[in-house]
């Protein structure tokens, strides 16, 4: 087999893996049913080949995968294969038949290595035709980075809530008010001498103004303590710049010191109505889990005279070369990452809202529009969940906004 060069079809890797698991799954499969004595459960067939069991479960569950994409996503690597065929040879198998699997594995090597790269590489191509096994592989995909992450800075939590509510402004009919609620489920620091720090900027006004007179007002803190599953982490705050910092306190260490953390920030008259440009213009609501986290609960609630008729666009970002994105920047389309999340649509009001892990997150969503005035039977909500977020990737959900009439 020849690997493809740049002036070749994008489809051909893939139809060169699904000649290549068609021949594999033939050959492996003619080759064992003439093996004499071959025995179809995986601990015997290993023992008898004289292989791992892991190896001869892989070989089985392969050969009983209809599509040939399947078997290659499944089936043992090239060197494993080549000590099933050297098994089967010892058994008695005819060589014919050894000699088949030798040239099928012998294409399947060249598969990973010439036209994909490595194992991983076409198990990413693999996986991204094949109902299913693409969510299956982005899952284990993101587990392994938030692992990672987790140990590298010391710090994880099994849940990032982020909810943002729109509201008209009350002084300002060009305008609406934004109010954010984030926090984390179960924080815990897996180190000691890590920095765990939470940064939010504000958000000014788009007319302009001064950063350091806009920051006070738009971010402030009320007090959620009651509404924390896990005892409430002891905040430690300062403003720096257009941001405001919350630092957990040294102390806070390990499996048996578990907190919540909530935060409010309230940005008046912070998003334009309307859409006073030529072409279409896009609000966007952002979050970024602060910390590794196991699962992301995502919520925009909109009043019904905000973005009215809008549906949401979901957009992943890789933020790690340029930064945050604007949706409206189509330059930042080559960061975006192809995940197959979803947006939920909720409804409206706020009785239906729940969040696993947090059964206390709608009476906390209800104590903040008493204190903030909001009209929960004029809210209409949307999801997205996500497991396993990528720490450092931007989520957004965005809007169009309508035109001046």
């Amino acid at each position: 087999m020849s690997s493809t060069g740049p002036s070749a079809s994008p489809a051909e890797p893939l139809r060169q893996a699904r000649q290549v698991g068609e021949t594999l799954r033939a050959a492996l499969t003619e080759l064992l049913a003439a093996t004499p004595r071959a025995p179809r459960r995986p601990g015997e067939l290993a023992k008898a080949l004289g292989v791992n069991r892991a190896t001869a479960s892989k070989l089985l569950g392969a050969l009983a995968k209809p599509s040939p994409l399947e078997v290659l996503h499944v089936v043992p690597g090239p060197e494993p294969l080549r000590r099933v065929a050297r098994g089967a040879e010892a058994l008695g198998a005819p060589s014919a038949a050894t000699e088949r699997v030798e040239r099928a594995v012998s294409d399947f090597d060249r598969l990973i290595r010439k036209s994909a790269g490595n194992r991983a590489a076409l198990d990413a191509l693999v996986t991204a035709n094949l109902p299913g096994a693409r969510e299956r592989f982005e899952l284990a995909s993101k587990y392994s980075v938030y692992k990672g992450l987790s140990q590298l800075k010391g710090v994880q939590a099994e849940q990032w809530v982020g909810c943002a509510v729109v509201v008209p402004a009350a002084d300002d009919p060009e305008r609406h008010d934004l109010t954010w609620l984030n926090g984390a489920v179960a924080l815990q620091r897996l180190r000691p001498g890590v920095d765990v720090r939470f940064s939010f900027r504000a958000r000014r006004a788009e007319h302009g103004g001064d950063a350091q007179e806009d920051l006070l007002p738009a971010l402030s803190v009320l007090p959620l303590e009651a509404f924390c599953v896990n005892p409430p982490a002891r905040l430690e705050a300062r403003v720096a710049g257009d941001a405001i910092h919350y630092t957990l306190p040294d102390d806070l260490l390990g499996p048996e010191q578990v907190v919540d953390m909530f935060v409010v920030d309230h940005h008046p008259a912070a998003i334009a109505r309307f859409n006073s440009q030529p072409e279409p213009r896009r609000t966007s609501l952002v979050v970024e889990p602060a910390v590794p986290v196991a699962n992301l609960v995502f919520d925009v609630l909109l009043h019904d005279d905000v973005f009215p008729g809008a549906a949401p666009e979901l957009y992943v970002y890789d933020t790690s070369y340029l930064g945050l994105a604007n949706v409206n920047d189509a330059s930042r389309d080559l960061d975006r990452v192809p995940l197959r999340e979803t947006v939920q649509v909720l409804g409206r009001g706020l009785a239906g809202l729940e969040a696993e892990g947090l059964p206390t997150y709608a009476p906390m969503l209800t104590h903040l529009a008493d204190r903030m005035g909001w009209d929960t039977t004029r809210l209409r909500g949307f999801r997205t969940r996500v497991a396993y977020p990528v720490y450092g990737w931007q989520v957004c959900l965005a809007f169009e906004r309508p035109r001046a009439r």
